[in-house]
């Protein structure tokens, strides 16, 4: 007997819903489809405004950071001093302390750096332990704390600029060097 449709029993599907698997998800299709669509389009408008949040800036120089940093709320950071290449050091308050930044590799002009140092240190009688250092250390993935060769205590993070930065980056990367900053103030007990 060749094969007819007739020769297979009905699907429970069938029965129960009075109508073909095929028919049923075609129609359930089309609601699919709606939502898929809907989802996209609202997924496309909300990126569209995340992209155009991030301003990616190709070539850092100490004025763009300067910048960064002012625009999000870090409105104390100045040009406090400039190093022995000429470069700018920046200041700001991270937490109850003073920051500093200092710039790399930024070529003969002082423009285009490749890195830069995110800095504290603290001018303290007391200083922890180095094993309470390296275990504060241990828990930390992009910062480390030392102990300076004035017997200070000091925390710095590196930020690679080679090839660019965003804004949401490096303020990222700052709100991240302040909570360890927070966190190793506790440690050395740091009161302003």
């Amino acid at each position: 007997m060749p094969f007819s449709r007739l020769a297979w029993p009905a699907p429970l599907f069938m029965v129960a819903y009075g109508v073909s698997p095929i028919r049923r998800i075609r129609k359930l299709n089309g609601t699919f489809h709606r939502i898929a669509l809907g989802a996209v389009v609202a997924a496309l408008a909300f990126s569209g405004t995340v992209a155009q949040a991030a301003e990616y800036i190709g070539t850092v120089e100490p004025d763009n950071i300067l910048q960064m940093l002012r625009d999000n709320g870090y409105e104390d950071a100045r040009i406090a001093d400039h190093d022995y290449e000429e470069l700018p050091i920046l200041n700001f308050t991270l937490g109850d302390s003073k920051a500093v930044v200092y710039f790399y590799e930024c070529g003969k002009t002082g423009k285009a750096c490749e890195f830069l140092q995110l800095y504290v240190g603290w001018a303290t009688d007391s200083r922890p332990s180095f094993k309470a250092i390296n275990d504060f250390n241990a828990g930390e993935r992009f910062s480390q704390a030392y102990i300076d060769n004035e017997d200070d205590p000091v925390i710095e993070q590196w930020v690679t600029l080679e090839g660019g930065i965003s804004d949401v980056n490096f303020i990222n990367t700052v709100a991240t060097f302040e909570q360890t900053v927070e966190k190793f103030e506790d440690l050395i007990g740091w009161e302003q």
